[in-house]
């Protein structure tokens, strides 16, 4: 279901939300971002929903490396695309502490100069891969581990490395146990001349970085991309679910975790309707899980007109999964689609969706609009809020504007970063960070901190 790329060659341009992070303002950073609970909100006629109170046991969580009950933001980013760092902002109840974040260089993680910040995962993965009860990093393209323990991971910590087969990659594995036999795993794209495939280490793993065993299993992608990857829970039972997306010459598709197969994943991969952002969510609250499908018809490097099209969200329900109900949104050429986040942003029980709308994607402009879920119907057809956060800053010497650029910021991930029970969007753009459920109403925004202080 591609279009063949015998004799092209394809490399993944970094996007603009990538490219953002190494723009940093000399701001003073706040001491706390402070994250206020939202105003109690209506229960959906006749839904399941709660009407108030912490969101569903699957909500989900900031990751918590020091184990304090709050999650922390951790993220890469660089002032310079040669060097490489991973910065962990720690948590609190008023929300990320911004004045005591940690920066880890690339000493500090071991990452071979080869390494670009812009070429690889803007967004760490953070996992228990041995199984000690503290959260571990896994990062950037050559799979570098810096181990947890009670305090998180530290400079001067203990420090693995997954040995990647003919690695490093272009982006650090995922996590998650796809087996479903109680230990964390990780899946990596292999984009080997000789061997373009899946790779699944599985656990637990040694201190030395090493898994219990590798398995390899071919890419369900075209071989000529680098896809993304997104785990989760798309059918409701003990293994972690792979979709793989953001291919220009396939349509996303699911592997099922849990299955009697060496790597755990199903053999046959289920082919998902076209797009190029995936989220699974309990949209409905009938605790089953949803998948959802974003495709905004906005070419990936802006190097095609896009369509006289609305954008998309298809959705297929947990109690109908072959079903497919189709959403559009915005207006014409606008790229609803472009990302999706799903999480309880107003505490009655339903996950609802973020969807962000974007132009054009190397220039990362954006909006977002909030489709509203429930019992009823599930999402709504409408939205239910729409906003965008802006940000201006000096032009650069290849910025194509006046003395100052306006920069749109992009959906970084959907969590709950204050353990309130409710889900907040952590946005980014130039630098600066918004923690919202979508209105000005307890929302908070911060100058990253300064890598050099």
């Amino acid at each position: 279901m591609g279009s063949s790329t015998a004799g092209r060659a394809f490399r993944r341009r970094p996007r603009g939300r990538q490219v953002m992070v190494t723009v940093l303002a000399a701001v003073a950073v706040p001491a706390y971002l402070v994250l206020l609970p939202t105003d109690q909100v209506a229960p959906v006629p006749g839904s399941p929903c709660r009407a108030s109170g912490p969101a569903g046991p699957d909500a989900t969580h900031a990751p918590d490396l020091d184990g304090d009950g709050f999650g922390e933001l951790v993220h890469e980013g660089s002032q310079d695309p040669e060097d490489f760092d991973v910065v962990i902002v720690p948590g609190s109840a008023r929300g990320p502490v911004a004045d005591r974040a940690t920066v880890l260089d690339r000493d500090d993680l071991g990452v071979p100069d080869a390494i670009q910040a812009v070429d690889d995962a803007w967004r760490p993965t953070v996992a228990d891969l041995d199984g000690d009860g503290h959260l571990d990093l896994v990062v950037s393209g050559a799979a570098r581990v810096v181990w947890g323990g009670p305090d998180g991971p530290r400079a001067d910590g203990p420090r693995g490395h997954v040995p990647l087969p003919d690695g490093p990659y272009h982006s650090a594995p995922v996590a998650g146990d796809f087996d479903g036999d109680g230990h964390t795993d990780l899946v990596a794209f292999r984009p080997s001349p000789e061997k373009t495939e899946l790779v699944v280490f599985k656990g637990p793993f040694a201190r030395s970085g090493a898994p219990a065993a590798t398995v390899g299993l071919p890419t369900p992608v075209d071989k000529a991309v680098s896809p993304r990857f997104l785990v989760g829970d798309a059918d409701g039972d003990r293994g972690a679910d792979l979709a793989v997306y953001d291919s220009p010459y396939d349509p996303p598709q699911l592997l099922t975790g849990g299955a009697d197969t060496p790597s755990g994943l199903s053999a046959e991969p289920e082919p998902l309707p076209e797009g190029e952002s995936i989220a699974f969510g309990d949209f409905d609250g009938d605790g089953l899980r949803d998948v959802a499908v974003g495709r905004s018809f906005v070419d990936p490097y802006d190097e095609v007109e896009t369509p006289d099209l609305r954008g998309q969200v298809r959705i297929a329900y947990g109690k109908e999964p072959g079903a497919w109900v189709t959403v559009e949104g915005g207006g014409p050429r606008e790229g609803f689609g472009t990302l999706l986040e799903a999480g309880d942003l107003d505490g009655d029980g339903c996950d609802d969706l973020a969807v962000q709308l974007t132009r054009k994607k190397e220039e990362g402009d954006a909006r977002f609009e909030v489709l509203h879920g429930g019992s009823t119907y599930g999402l709504a057809s409408e939205p239910w809020r729409t906003f965008r956060r802006t940000v201006t800053q000096p032009a650069g010497p290849v910025d194509d504007c006046s003395a100052v650029c306006s920069v749109d910021a992009s959906l970084f991930a959907g969590a709950d970063w204050n353990a309130d029970g409710r889900t907040e969007l952590a946005l980014n753009g130039a630098g600066r960070w918004w923690f919202t459920d979508g209105t000005r109403r307890g929302e908070v925004s911060v100058v990253e901190p300064d890598r050099e202080g």
